[in-house]
């Protein structure tokens, strides 16, 4: 059996974005770098995903009871793109408009249900806005591939 094929991309480091970054506030106690990262590890994904990735770190509560304090990060892979600065700019700005719309899915409660609650497992895109093809249990699945209690 051979080894599946890999993805490379290549492009100049985003100077224009990491100076964004490091200018870049948000809310009170959020943190936003750059860093090159292992995104998905193998051991819990189809294979291991790396590369420059934009972290987006929040503090807020669990959308659950008991509704604990917790920090939870987003991760972005930045693209291998020679855009300008303005481009940049709004590149970044949807990002953090990714991780509004995953905290709305989140906390958007109907008759005690969550009918776009976010899909954290393995193999889907957690900022997609999903309905039916996500069972309860998708949505319950972390990143790691664990189904997490209500």
């Amino acid at each position: 059996m051979t080894e599946p094929a890999s993805m490379t991309q290549t492009a100049p480091f985003p100077v224009d974005l990491q100076q964004l970054v490091e200018q870049c506030t948000y809310r009170e106690g959020w943190v936003v770098y750059l860093a090159d990262e292992v995104r998905d590890p193998a051991s819990t994904h189809a294979g291991e995903s790396r590369g420059l990735t934009l972290s987006i770190i929040t503090d807020t509560v669990n959308s659950y009871p008991p509704h604990q304090p917790m920090r939870v990060r987003h991760l972005f892979a930045v693209p291998a793109a020679t855009y300008n600065r303005q481009s940049w700019l709004r590149w970044l700005f949807e990002r953090f408009a990714d991780v509004e719309r995953h905290e709305c899915m989140e906390f958007f409660t109907v008759g005690g249900d969550k009918p776009y609650a976010p899909n954290h497992g393995p193999g889907w895109d957690p900022y997609l806005l999903t309905t039916v093809e996500a069972t309860d249990t998708d949505r319950r699945t972390s990143f790691l591939g664990t189904v997490n209690d209500r």
